[in-house]
């Protein structure tokens, strides 16, 4: 997780993490660990809180 790195998307609000990440709950424990995880920001998403790329057909590049 030291390498993991963050990108945030200007236009679409999605993050993206590359590099292993270490999802807790509340109170710290591991529920998953995943490879690459891009997060939804638009709100459109059917597989919440990850991005499936609903944001496409809402928004202009």
């Amino acid at each position: 997780m030291a390498d993991a790195k963050v990108f945030i998307n200007p236009k679409s609000g999605s993050i993206r993490i590359t590099g292993t990440v270490d999802m807790v709950d509340a109170e710290g424990n591991l529920i998953e660990t995943m490879e690459n995880p891009k997060f939804c920001g638009c709100g459109q998403s059917k597989e919440k809180p990850l991005c499936d790329g609903s944001h496409k057909g809402i928004l202009k590049d």
